[in-house]
Formats: C-alpha cells, sequence, structure tokens
C-alpha cells in the first residue's frame, strides 16, 4: 500500500504523517507532499505531482481545499484516493498534539489497517 499525505507546504503536517505511520506501519510505503510550490520550496519541501499522485494507492489531504487543488490540477480520477482528514495547520512538525490528531483521525476513518 502506498500512501500519500498532502498538505500545503509539506513542512508540518503531510511531513510529520509520513515520519510517524512509516515507524507504526513499516510494511507501507509513506510520501509526503505540498500544494503550494513557493512555500515548498522555501520548507525545503516536496511539491506534489502527478508521478505522486499515481504512486498512491491513497492519498489523505489534511484540509478539504488540498483535495481540490488535487482534483483541479490531476483531474478527477484522483478522487476515488482521497481522504480528507480535516486538520488546520495550526501545529509546527512533530508536536504531541498533532500526532495525537494524526492517529485518532486516521484511527477512526480507518484509513491505515
Amino acid at each position: 500500500m502506498n500512501i500519500l499525505f498532502i498538505c500545503t507546504a509539506n513542512r508540518d503536517r503531510s511531513r510529520t504523517a509520513e515520519h510517524i505511520f512509516q515507524d507504526l506501519y513499516p510494511k507501507f510505503n509513506f510520501k509526503s507532499a505540498g500544494i503550494d510550490e513557493y512555500l515548498c520550496n522555501r520548507s525545503n519541501g516536496s511539491f506534489v505531482d502527478i508521478k505522486s499522485c499515481d504512486w498512491a494507492n491513497r492519498i489523505i489531504c489534511m484540509e478539504e481545499h488540498h483535495a481540490q487543488y488535487l482534483v483541479v490540477k490531476f483531474g478527477e480520477s484522483v478522487l476515488s484516493k482521497i481522504e480528507i482528514l480535516g486538520i488546520e495547520d495550526t501545529e509546527l512538525y512533530m508536536s504531541k498534539t498533532l500526532i495525537k490528531m494524526l492517529k485518532e483521525i486516521l484511527c477512526a476513518l480507518k484509513c491505515i489497517h
């Protein structure tokens, strides 16, 4: 299973998700990326591209506007892969609060099992 986490800048939320779930679920493959190329470049993050979306079996977006961006940019074919967590950009990379939110929401949605 290949799972792609998406946020805005690939600095805090998606990068945290990639790192904590790679440790928890080593049988899965995880990547993360952002939808804002400028912010991704500033934070040394990965900017999302079609290759990453094609690689992914599941695309887990932190917010609704991330999913909307992917559909507009890459077409409706990505829609069936998308889950939206509803985690706003309020926490820093690897914060205890962010890790707790990610684990709770992903378990409740059964996005990773």
